[in-house]
């Protein structure tokens, strides 16, 4: 059974607390709620730029025009050129906790979103490996801190009956991303100038140019302008978007009361520290949670597939440029549908049993692949080469089931505010390094072992599914403020104008109570 947390919490209780409202499913018949939701399309581009880089190195690779401008990179020069990105991430991540718990999210994103561009300038007019690898290391810089913001701004500004479908929905672009760079990369490769890998270059600033417009467009996190004291202006935005300009709608009131008073009862407990993540047993818990998301956000395959899809299909006895541009490309239109078609389930099944079913899967297939690959090797079979490019369309689908927006909806919400954005640093700084490090041995590992260098993930994994088995709990229902009941039980920092929390509280207070009357009666007892 999954670790549960140190006191039983009524779950069926405490879902029942989160308001459920008749705009669950009429939100665009709300001119509030219509607008908010069309003004979050500019944060669901957060994931782009990070899916863009991963198809866009793996396409460059495939390009002749890109391997003579770069002297045929390969080995550990390879790898540092994909893996460049990923040390930017861990370099970025300083810069998420200080800009958006100081300045606002907005400012936050603005700040990524002018570094990826200036990235992708110096990227498109590289004429040297180094300067390639220097404008990889801004990039990434960028990169993270949009990816980390996103999702984090989304969750606070949703309305609660769709903040598991927005949040999730906001990491599909990964594939979006991922599918403009195949498709535009597989209408330049017959150029025999740079243009062939500039022209796919330059089309990355796409998303930091619309999240720009997005900057001046969105309004401010209601949670972050309560914490800097401006509680009327985060009202305002509730009742604007949330009660379409009432503020005396039940579920603004409820959502503003809640907000104010858990984050207030945060800060009063100076909850703003570091140590903060590791100085209780709930806060342990969802950093543990927050460090393996990021280790299987990286290691699950997903890694070769993404940015060394076409060793991949060299070792299966695919290796004409058309062939595997046209597979790179339609492989993520199909990882992209999957991906918008899957948004949709964390808010009806849950976060954890996709998780679950999502890393079985991925293993099966994964299994497939390597075992595919290996008899085309040993024997040339035409057919298991077909097959191992089957498996791997059927791979894309399988790991956006939970590894794409049920895991990013958890990590946003298993943290309480003010631990927000410093635990999205964690797991951004985790994701990082495992992807630098990923990126990095990955074509080492292919160059020398081949296709056999696929059986480390098939091992690796089995611990994944075990760890999520074990320590993923379910959080499905509660607001982002009581899912800290979950995790910190007694010592959970939540309004008690929560019912539940009330009762747990009370149920606490009783049974020490119950406890003290014992002990005085052993003691007159024993006095007698």
């Amino acid at each position: 059974m999954p670790l549960s947390a140190e006191k039983h919490v009524d779950r069926r209780a405490l879902e029942e607390t989160t308001l459920v409202s008749n705009k669950q499913g009429l939100w665009w018949r709300d001119t509030g709620l219509r607008k908010l939701n069309l003004m979050l399309f500019f944060l669901m581009f957060s994931e782009f730029t990070q899916g863009y880089d991963a198809s866009l190195i793996n396409n460059v690779q495939e390009l002749t025009v890109w391997q003579d401008d770069f002297n045929h990179p390969h080995g550990s020069l390879l790898g540092a050129m994909s893996a460049m990105y990923w040390i930017g991430n861990i370099v970025g991540v300083v810069f998420i906790s200080s800009i958006s718990d100081r300045l606002g999210r907005r400012y936050c994103l603005l700040f990524g979103a002018i570094l990826c561009l200036a990235g992708t300038g110096m990227s498109t007019g590289a004429s040297s490996a180094g300067l390639f690898i220097a404008a990889r290391l801004l990039l990434g810089i960028g990169g993270v801190v949009v990816a980390a913001i996103g999702p984090v701004w989304m969750g606070e500004l949703a309305y609660p009956d769709h903040r598991a479908t927005a949040t999730s929905m906001s990491n599909t672009t990964y594939s979006g991303g991922a599918i403009i760079a195949a498709w535009i990369t597989f209408g330049t490769f017959r150029l025999t100038s740079a243009w062939a890998w500039r022209i796919p270059t330059v089309f990355q600033a796409l998303p930091s140019l619309l999240q720009l417009v997005g900057v001046f467009i969105l309004p401010e996190s209601p949670r972050w302008l309560i914490s800097r004291g401006r509680e009327q202006a985060a009202l305002d935005i509730l009742a604007k978007y949330h009660g379409n300009g009432d503020p005396n709608d039940s579920v603004v009131q409820f959502e503003f009361q809640e907000m104010k008073e858990t984050i207030e009862l945060e800060i009063a407990a100076n909850k703003t520290s570091w140590l903060e993540l590791i100085n209780s047993r709930g806060n342990r818990w969802r950093s543990f949670i927050l460090i393996w998301c990021g280790i299987c956000k990286q290691w699950s395959g997903n890694g070769l597939i993404s940015y060394y899809l076409s060793s991949m299909l060299k070792s299966a006895g695919i290796t004409r440029e058309v062939d595997t541009t046209l597979i790179t490309a339609t492989s993520q239109m199909f990882s992209f549908a999957c991906a918008l078609a899957f948004a949709f389930l964390p808010g009806r099944v849950g976060r954890r049993p996709l998780l679950l079913w999502s890393t079985g899967l991925i293993w099966l297939v994964f299994a497939l692949i390597t075992a595919c690959t290996g008899v085309y090797v040993e024997t040339g079979s035409k057919s298991a080469s077909y097959a191992t490019v089957a498996f791997i369309y059927v791979y894309n689908g399988v790991h956006n089931l939970g590894w794409t927006g049920a895991m990013m909806v958890y990590v946003v919400e298993i943290l309480p505010y003010s631990l927000r954005a410093k635990g999205i640093s964690l797991f951004w700084l985790v994701t990082g390094a495992t992807g630098a490090f990923n990126t990095y041995v990955n074509p080492i590992g292919i160059d020398a072992f081949a296709w056999k260098y696929y059986f480390f993930y098939v091992g690796w994994i089995i611990v994944e599914f075990v760890v999520v088995y074990f320590f993923f709990i379910e959080t499905k229902g509660p607001s982002l403020e009581q899912v800290a009941l979950l995790f910190d039980g007694k010592d959970a920092v939540v309004s008690h104008m929560n019912p539940v929390a009330d009762e747990f509280l009370d149920e606490e207070k009783e049974g020490k109570e119950k406890e003290m009357d014992k002990a005085e009666a052993r003691e007159i007892e024993v006095a007698r």
